[in-house]
Order: structure tokens, then sequence, then C-alpha cells
């Protein structure tokens, strides 16, 4: 992921082609399950998530809409845990409309993600802490 211009503070993976040196296990654990049920060079289907073994990771999960005609995408869920740490709450937000210097970078990922079909994996540490 060199290629990508990459805002201090945020650590960008691809798990599936990346070696990753640091993951807390709680994430590393998620990541495994989401790599398991990841056909390569594909995506999951919703059929493939085992939706009860999951939900030890739900506050933590990010689920984004890709909106095609409009060229952007749109937070579903924004984990509860996530929102708690933050301070904000993105559901039902086009990502467009946060931050345009995050934004730009952000949708940059995304659509990486849809058109190369592969699970990437940020860290961000504190890019807007409520603390």
């Amino acid at each position: 992921m060199a290629d990508i211009s990459t805002p201090q503070n945020i650590r960008v993976f691809c798990p599936e082609t990346d070696a990753v040196e640091v993951f807390p296990p709680r994430l590393r654990a998620f990541c495994d399950y989401c790599l398991s049920v990841k056909p390569p060079g594909s995506f999951a289907e919703r059929r493939h998530f085992d939706f009860a073994q999951m939900r030890q990771w739900l506050g933590f999960i990010i689920i984004v809409d890709y909106l095609p005609t409009k060229r952007d995408f749109r937070y579903r869920l924004y984990g509860s845990e996530i929102a708690g740490l933050v301070g904000f709450d993105v559901t039902g937000v086009l990502v467009s409309e946060i931050a345009p210097g995050l934004s730009k970078f952000i949708t940059r990922i995304y659509r990486e993600c849809v058109g190369e079909k592969k699970l990437i994996y940020t860290e961000h540490t504190r890019v807007y802490p409520r603390f």
C-alpha cells in the first residue's frame, strides 16, 4: 500500500497480501474470521457470515455501503464502541460529508477495496479524539 498517500496517524494494511505486524488479539481474531469466509479475489456474501459469532466484534465494526451513482460511500453502521471512543457516530453519513482531507483519503481506500475486492484494515490512532 505504499502508493497511497496516508495521513499521519493512520496505518493501512491489506491482510491478504501484506505482512501485518501489529494486531491486538481481538482484532486479529476478527481479521482471521473475515479472511476465513472471504473467497480470494472476491467478496464474501452475507450468507458466508455467522452473525452469532460476529456479535463479539459488533461494537468495533464499521459497515459501509458503496453508492456507485454518487461515487460515494455511506456508513451503514459505525460501531458503538468506536463511536464511544472517538465521541461521534457517523452512521448514515456519507464519507464525502466528513472532514475534507480525511474523506478524500478514506474514499481512496474504500474505492481500492471495492475495485480490487480485497479486505483492507486501517488503524487510526485517534484522528479526532474527544479527550
